[in-house]
């Protein structure tokens, strides 16, 4: 019984903490991949904005970012065609160019958050993010006049390269690294399971990583 009421106490002050701190908190936030454990696209840094709304020790918070890839690789046909001797046999080589973008997705990411600490410091967080291809960004061309066995395609659209909507899933642990009366700077060290945007390619379903996110909140009608 002891324990009950102690438990009660501890989610009522949690409640309150979080309540005077702000009716509605708006953040800012940056990610990073510190580790990824399976092969596949790795992005750059992960800016995004967030609303969340405080439940007691809960939080429902939704938001809007970005995910930059780093540069992708394909090759174009230029149109030409030259011919070399190998073995004794004339061997056709197909003259192309190497062209390279990055990748880019919006992304809605959408979470829940239990603050379980009486100073309102420390919190669990699910999530799960809805990711739209940007075709946007772009190209360039890397090198000029590649010669290849092969006869790459004169055009690559990115829609076959790439997926139009994907999906990942986020566990993590926060932490308010320090707290005012109207803003506190957030740490979050999160299991991401995403997955994989590229079509054709031999890496899994689903890209596993270990992401590290720092923001800033603003608590809001106080």
């Amino acid at each position: 019984m002891k324990n009950i009421l102690l438990a009660l106490c501890l989610l009522a002050q949690t409640a309150q903490a979080q309540q005077s701190f702000g009716k509605v908190i708006a953040g800012f936030e940056v990610a990073f991949d510190v580790n990824q454990f399976t092969d596949g696209l790795k992005p750059r840094l992960i800016p995004g904005l967030q609303l969340e709304v405080p439940i007691g020790p809960f939080s429902i918070g939704a938001g809007i970012g970005t995910e930059i890839y780093r540069d992708y690789e394909y090759y174009t046909y230029a149109g030409q065609t030259i011919q070399r001797m190998e073995g004794g046999q004339v061997v056709p080589y197909y003259v192309s160019n190497l062209n390279a973008f990055r990748p880019a997705y919006w992304t809605v990411p959408v979470k829940l958050d239990f603050r379980f600490h009486r100073c309102n410091c420390v919190y669990v967080q699910a999530g799960m993010s809805f990711d739209f291809f940007n075709d946007n960004p772009e190209g360039r061309v890397v090198f000029e006049g590649a010669a290849l066995r092969e006869r790459p395609l004169d055009a690559v659209p990115r829609e076959i390269l790439f997926k139009k909507n994907t999906k990942s899933y986020t566990f993590g642990v926060g932490f308010s690294l320090f707290t005012h009366r109207f803003f506190r700077f957030t740490a979050r060290p999160s299991f991401v399971l995403s997955e994989n945007p590229e079509i054709f390619t031999r890496a899994p379903k689903y890209i596993s990583t270990l992401r590290m996110h720092f923001g800033v909140q603003v608590g809001l009608f106080q």
